[in-house]
């Protein structure tokens, strides 16, 4: 409904900065945190800091008396072969992309069981439910969240909660070219953009994706998945033809070892 109290985490660029857009689109009062906010208004929060989160809610509550729809996006991306990860690598997108959302439940979810209203939706990835690799710590943990996320939704049933988990392939955010943040770098972040474009075609506008999340939220789908229809096709190739799921996925192995590295490509 429009008018709803909404919190955005991540909300400064990229899935946020799109849902954000949307969400006020829409009429909805929108309330922005990030760890790297860009414009006045924007909260600062690290979503390692689990009781930075909880005060957020707090005065998000006590500013605007209640939260309706919480997007639960902060996150980061690790991409590369497992001999190329590194305990940071694994370090930073488990406190990051898995206690993160962790936080964020603990924070948001108490005032909407209060509430006895409100939607969480938490911000998962299609590598989640299909395992990636050069990517095995990032698909590991986005399974994680999605499970959390749907196992939460039934508790949080009988309280008049919902519990939302998106899965989207790659959408065309930052995130896409700055694997690794902070990190080692790894063969993915000279030539995983390319790679991806190769697989997938052209990455999903943000935009597009909000757009569905918003459209479809009042129906209260446990998953939403995008983009349509190479992700339906891929979350059902899983299920019924897993061995070829994996054909695929060693296809797609072999071409990034070989893909070569161009000249003006940076690490």
């Amino acid at each position: 409904m429009a008018g709803d109290v909404v919190l955005v985490s991540g909300g400064a660029r990229g899935i946020g900065a799109a849902l954000v857009r949307a969400h006020r689109e829409r009429g909805d009062t929108v309330v922005v945190a990030d760890a790297d906010p860009t414009e006045p208004g924007q909260r600062l929060l690290d979503v390692r800091d689990r009781e930075g989160y909880r005060r957020l809610a707090e005065d998000v509550v006590a500013e605007h008396g209640r939260i309706d729809v919480f997007h639960n996006n902060a996150g980061i991306a690790v991409a590369g072969t497992q001999p190329e990860m590194t305990a940071r690598h694994w370090d930073d997108l488990i406190d990051v992309d898995l206690r993160g959302v962790v936080h964020g439940i603990d924070a948001v979810y108490p005032i909407l069981r209060r509430q006895r209203s409100g939607h969480v939706v938490v911000m998962g990835s299609l590598a989640g439910l299909l395992p990636v690799p050069a990517m095995v710590p990032y698909s590991s943990v986005k399974a994680a969240v999605v499970t959390l996320a749907r196992a939460l939704r039934v508790e949080a049933r009988q309280h008049g909660v919902r519990v939302t988990v998106v899965c989207p392939a790659f959408v065309d955010t930052p995130l896409l070219d700055s694997f690794n943040p902070g990190m080692r770098p790894t063969l993915a972040n000279r030539v995983g953009e390319r790679l991806v474009r190769q697989l997938q075609g052209p990455p999903m506008d943000p935009d597009v994706l909000a757009a569905r999340v918003l459209r479809l939220l009042p129906r209260n789908p446990e998953t939403i998945l995008a983009p349509a229809p190479l992700a339906q096709v891929a979350a059902l190739g899983e299920r019924l033809a897993p061995w070829a799921v994996r054909r695929v996925s060693a296809l797609a192995l072999r071409r990034y070892l070989a893909m070569p590295v161009e000249e003006d490509a940076t690490g």
